[in-house]
């Protein structure tokens, strides 16, 4: 019997960020604070994040991954904080933001329920998972879209179920591990049918209604 025994070792291929990508960091926190909301604090078990520019810079130099806004475009903003961890580690974690998150809520998640009591879900093929999910209607919210009209009109389009009677259950991170999201979710009455009207991005294959056992089975059964 052989064994093959493999090294590796770890390279780092650092990226210059420099000052500019930091300075332009440190005016973002400045114009909206929340994004560093509680700033942590590594001694009480949290991750801490650095806003020092000196330590900043050491970090980066560090750990070869360039602090503070790395890419951005019309809807994403990805942003690599310098943040010291629990065990008083420093590093960099990367966090990417909706841009509309920024000033705003960025989305709204609806839960719709038919006089039966069946909840209506979609058949979605997602691109991030690159496989079909079971899920609620959810999107983004418009530009001066209230957040309940947004709930109308992405059950709609997703669906085809017309509603009312929103009531508001709270609020859900749909990712916690990259996104900064936090979107609310609303329970809906169901008061028509019509035809949906995905946008060109959406592939929706079918429209489901289960009731809450068949639901609570799903989850069971992996779907």
């Amino acid at each position: 019997m052989f064994f093959l025994v493999v090294s590796f070792s770890m390279v780092f291929f650092p990226i210059e960020g420099g000052d500019a990508s930091r300075n332009e960091y440190l005016e973002l926190i400045n114009r909206f604070p929340k994004l560093i909301q509680p700033q942590g604090n590594y001694a009480n078990g949290e991750i801490q994040i650095v806003l020092d520019p000196q330590e900043m810079a050491d970090i980066e130099r560090e750990t070869g991954r360039n602090v503070g806004i790395v890419m951005k475009d019309k809807y994403w903003l990805w942003i690599n904080d310098a943040c010291i961890f629990p065990n008083g580690n420093k590093g960099v974690y990367g966090r990417i933001l909706w841009v509309k998150s920024l000033e705003s809520c960025p989305g709204v998640v609806v839960m719709p329920v038919m006089s039966d009591g069946k909840i209506v879900l979609n058949c979605n093929f997602r691109h991030a998972t690159r496989s079909w999910e079971i899920e609620l209607p959810r999107g983004l919210i418009n530009f001066g879209e209230e957040v309940e009209a947004a709930a109308k009109r992405e059950t709609v389009e997703e669906t085809g179920m017309l509603v009312n009677e929103l009531l508001l259950l709270g609020e859900i991170p749909p990712d916690t591990g990259v996104t900064n999201t936090v979107v609310p979710i609303f329970m809906a009455k169901v008061t028509e049918k019509q035809d949906s009207q995905p946008e060109d991005t959406e592939a929706i294959e079918e429209i489901l209604a289960l009731t809450v056992h068949e639901v609570k089975q799903a989850f069971l059964r992996g779907y």
